[in-house]
């Protein structure tokens, strides 16, 4: 138990690092700076957009001259501001924020897999096994708290893997999502680079959606008419290929709340923000949130199929 214990821990609670990518010139020697920075993760958990916005402090390092450069940092669902102290007036670019990614691996496109509807399989079939050998039966216990985290990571990751690869097969729609994408349309590209390299824009947008937050499910408002207004995943779905993520309001709902309660898991550790202990995480209740994230994917697969039918 130990070593499966420790594993979760360094593997899972441990393994998101939140970051974005700055550029500027540095204010003492005039040397580029184009690094990746470690930021502070926005608050999902907050209704308003504007309320998401996580503050914390930065430090930038010159290569060239090798002075530290402490700074603020404002981080949000699609926006990050950084403001060096001591050069107020210094311009920073950033990216907005998202999950780490190795340097060499921002353009990488072997790292999305084939098939992302048969790797979450596996982990679904892995995961039932683990709960049903491994699972506490107090629902308050870490190994229940991770394993109902990693649950909502790899259903994140198909929601990322599939909304790339299906991009990658229907070409026309990949045209159609970057001219209504907002983030897309904002993204600056160099006449040069597009020269150099004619798949330089779908790579450049496959960066993008790698660095979006897949356990972005919305707000759950409604629209004039009294239906759900698409937002996060559920928008970017819509936008790419013309179908709900759920196949039912309740399951969008059911995800909302679950992104909340990971976010206690990995960052409070199990406690909420008015420092309540969540003691949910029982056998029962992973199995049932192994069941919800299992049924979404089949809905979204069969949607993709369909795609495929009718191309």
């Amino acid at each position: 138990m130990g070593r499966i214990k420790d594993y979760y821990i360094d593997e899972i609670m441990n393994a998101q690092r939140w970051v974005s990518r700055v550029f500027l010139n540095c204010p003492e020697c005039g040397s580029d700076i184009r690094q990746e920075i470690d930021v502070p993760e926005p608050d999902y958990t907050a209704e308003k957009s504007r309320d998401m916005v996580s503050e914390g402090d930065v430090e930038i390092q010159c290569d060239g001259c090798d002075r530290v450069f402490d700074g603020d940092v404002w981080a949000g669902p699609a926006h990050c501001d950084i403001e060096l102290r001591e050069y107020p007036e210094t311009h920073v670019s950033c990216d907005p924020p998202g999950y780490d990614r190795p340097p060499e691996d921002w353009y990488d496109e072997s790292d999305i897999p084939d098939d992302p509807f048969s790797v979450f399989k596996f982990n679904h079939d892995e995961l039932l096994s683990l709960i049903n050998t491994q699972a506490k039966g107090d629902g308050s216990s870490l190994l229940n708290r991770m394993i109902f985290a990693q649950i909502l990571t790899f259903l994140e990751a198909y929601f990322c893997d599939t909304l790339i690869t299906g991009l990658r097969e229907h070409p026309k729609r990949l045209a159609q999502f970057a001219a209504k994408d907002g983030s897309i349309q904002q993204t600056e590209i160099k006449a040069s680079d597009v020269l150099s390299d004619p798949d330089h824009v779908r790579k450049l947008i496959e960066y993008n959606l790698k660095s979006r937050l897949y356990h972005q499910f919305g707000s759950g408002k409604t629209d004039k008419s009294g239906r759900l207004k698409p937002e996060g995943v559920a928008l970017w779905y819509a936008i790419a290929f013309g179908f709900d993520l759920t196949s039912k309001d309740d399951d969008l709902e059911t995800l909302r709340k679950y992104a909340a309660l990971r976010h206690d898991c990995v960052h409070r550790n199990g406690v909420t923000k008015d420092d309540e202990k969540l003691t949910l995480f029982d056998k029962e209740f992973l199995r049932k949130a192994l069941a919800t994230a299992n049924g979404i994917v089949d809905h979204v697969d069969n949607k993709m199929l369909k795609l495929k039918e009718n191309r």
